[in-house]
């Protein structure tokens, strides 16, 4: 009861929501001054707006929690400062790839959603601005989702690359150039864009006089003034552009902006200590009296200064970042004649100097203008809830959706691709046969030929006393099978090359197709794909109980014979690819090999030559030497029938079609 009555009475003494002023939090972002000079310019219109309403500002990249902050913030001043390319790269990444982009998304909604949404609550806002990119995209996501239920609102300051700028479930975007509409619709749909006047405080809207300024500031009044600035993190070759204007006689002034750059402002301090016309500042209060004073302005990053300076009436060079967003921004405002773009000290000479003959027409006039008439005051108090909350389900039912087809995408490439064949042969015991160490100076030779030749070349081999194992790809005909064990040959099974995505799915019904064929069963070696076996095929193999034969050399029939010296055991592959006459070839590599003292034998026999041991590169697989049964099976190499394979108790190699 006293609990009732404590809620009843706080609910009295609190305002209702229809009594209280309209709430308006802003998400801004220590990254840069642009974001949060554009927050601070938002604050300042409801402020002097006369509406019932009241604007706060907080850090969102902070409220995002403790490991974001440091990860955008530290490492895109890092980046600017010690590694510009690097942000050239990761920009045209996100910019470029979609799967770079969707795995930034999330991994800012994974991190930063929850303690966003926290923070927002906290202030029970009735409108959400956003003015920093990362922070529009969480904001975007809870918006979407149902977390934040109020309107949102995102600020574009920029002209291109506004794959972060814009989102789906912001409700309004308020952008400065009508450029950039077309493109935010694109991204978050129809009548999702507003365009406002620029997001700058009053004060560069204030006409001032030049001279008066300038004395103001204690500068000198004749001459011409130039301001160049790195922006609010001083990133971009300061220093360079203040040499190269050094070399204009009539420049009188040069004001070096350092913005809370201290190392900067150390380092120019020094450089031009003995330096009349050259002022260095810090971060400063006063840029809408020097922006007034300026003749011209030298900006490396764009964003909002370049407003404030158009504002101004101040004529703009570009100059000194030429590297992620602050290239492709600067490069669309000169195309658009709203700055002059100088891509060296050179260019920058010459656009100052055509700039003090042709000064930038005074944006105060653009500004007030009826395309800029609507204030952004107005449209962030008057948002619309353009955005419908997806349900629950339907975002789980998305997110698994999504999973399950990233993890088959992933799944089939490794099936599918031999990259990670080598660590997955250690990992499944499969050790591809090469060599057999055997006392006799044999090897083994396996011909891959077409069907057409394969009885040709055999019945030419075996006219010379030469047998050899044979395989076209395809499951053997019986009368062929009959007719290479009457000649003293035998077929072993082959696996295609997995030239397909999905290929290797076959591997299992070919090997069993041709193992029935032969009367295989159980264990049984098999010739691999030239270019290796996939993950997939290997897997698929291993559960047929097949052993792959790799060979420790691949000959060509109709090509060079190799340089290295063949041994006694190994096991070669001879293919009849482009060759005109594979059986010559064939017989030209046997001859080759006798004349080095070496016999050709078919697999099976070399296998079941007195001391021998399976082996494999790098590793060794023993396998214990039978005897051989009859004196006819070693004369013809024919197979037994009917017999199962084992393995040797010592390492589990094993025959063709027999029992070791």
């Amino acid at each position: 009861m006293r609990l009732t009555s404590m809620r009843q009475r706080r609910k009295k003494t609190s305002p209702t929501r229809a009594d209280r002023p309209r709430r308006v939090l802003i998400l801004s972002a220590d990254v840069g001054e642009g974001h949060a000079a554009a927050a601070r310019a938002l604050a300042q219109q409801v402020e002097v707006s006369g509406e019932h309403a009241e604007a706060t500002i907080i850090d969102g990249l902070a409220a995002m929690g403790r490991v974001l902050r440091p990860i955008v913030q530290d490492g895109y001043r890092v980046q600017l400062n010690v590694m510009p390319w690097s942000y050239t790269i990761v920009y045209w990444l996100l910019e470029n790839i979609t799967p770079v982009r969707l795995l930034a998304r999330w991994l800012l909604c994974r991190l930063g959603s929850r303690p966003l949404a926290r923070a927002i609550n906290e202030h029970e806002p009735d409108v959400v601005v956003s003015t920093y990119p990362a922070v529009t995209v969480v904001l975007g996501r809870l918006r979407r989702t149902g977390a934040v239920r109020c309107s949102t609102v995102a600020t574009i300051t920029d002209l291109t690359g506004l794959f972060f700028w814009a989102q789906p479930g912001i409700d309004m975007h308020l952008v400065m150039y009508g450029e950039s509409m077309g493109s935010v619709e694109r991204i978050a749909g129809p009548g999702s864009v507003q365009l406002v006047r620029p997001l700058i405080s009053a004060e560069f809207l204030t006409p001032r006089c030049p001279t008066e300024t300038r004395r103001s500031l204690g500068l000198p009044e004749h001459g011409r003034m130039v301001v160049v600035s790195g922006g609010g993190w001083g990133v971009g070759d300061v220093e360079g552009a203040v040499r190269e204007l050094r070399r204009i006689s009539d420049v009188s002034s040069i004001v070096c902006l350092a913005g809370h750059n201290e190392q900067l402002y150390e380092k120019l301090s020094g450089a031009f200590a003995d330096e009349p016309r050259v002022h260095v500042y810090g971060f400063t209060e006063k840029m809408p009296q020097l922006l007034a004073a300026a003749d011209a302005l030298v900006h490396s990053t764009g964003g909002v200064t370049c407003l404030e300076a158009m504002a101004a009436g101040t004529p703009v060079v570009s100059y000194g970042l030429p590297v992620g967003h602050a290239r492709l921004n600067t490069r669309a405002m000169a195309d658009l004649q709203l700055v002059r773009l100088a891509n060296d000290t050179r260019e920058l000479r010459e656009h100052i100097q055509a700039s003090f003959q042709e000064p930038a027409l005074s944006a105060v006039t653009e500004v007030s203008a009826p395309p800029f008439e609507q204030a952004a005051v107005d449209v962030v108090l008057t948002a619309p809830r353009r955005v419908r909350p997806i349900p629950l389900w339907r975002l789980r039912l998305i997110a698994f959706a999504t999973q399950l087809v990233m993890m088959l995408a992933l799944g089939t490439w490794m099936m599918s691709t031999d990259d990670v064949t080598a660590l997955a042969s250690a990992f499944l015991g499969v050790h591809p046969l090469k060599q057999v160490h055997t006392s006799q100076p044999d090897v083994g030779m396996i011909v891959r030929t077409q069907p057409s030749e394969l009885t040709v070349i055999a019945s030419e081999l075996a006219a010379r006393g030469v047998h050899a194992s044979f395989t076209d790809g395809a499951v053997p005909s019986p009368a062929m099978i009959d007719k290479l064990r009457a000649l003293g040959d035998e077929v072993v099974p082959d696996v295609p090359d997995s030239a397909a995505l999905l290929r290797w799915l076959r591997t299992r019904s070919t090997l069993r197709s041709q193992a029935r064929a032969l009367g295989l069963r159980h264990h049984f070696y098999f010739l691999e794909p030239r270019g290796g076996l996939t993950l997939g095929q290997m897997v698929l193999a291993r559960t047929t109980g097949a052993i792959p034969v790799r060979g420790a050399l691949w000959l060509t029939a109709s090509g060079p014979l190799p340089q290295r010296r063949v041994r006694g055991g190994d096991v070669l592959v001879v293919t009849s690819e482009g060759s005109s006459s594979p059986a010559a070839g064939v017989e030209r590599i046997v001859a080759w090999l006798r004349s080095d003292g070496l016999g050709v034998e078919t697999l099976e026999s070399l296998i079941r030559s007195p001391s021998i041991s399976a082996s494999k590169s790098g590793e060794r697989a023993n396998v214990a030497a039978p005897a051989i049964s009859s004196a006819s099976e070693t004369a013809s190499g024919a197979p037994s029938n009917g017999v199962d394979l084992k393995f040797s108790s010592s390492t589990g190699a094993s025959t063709i079609g027999t029992t070791v």
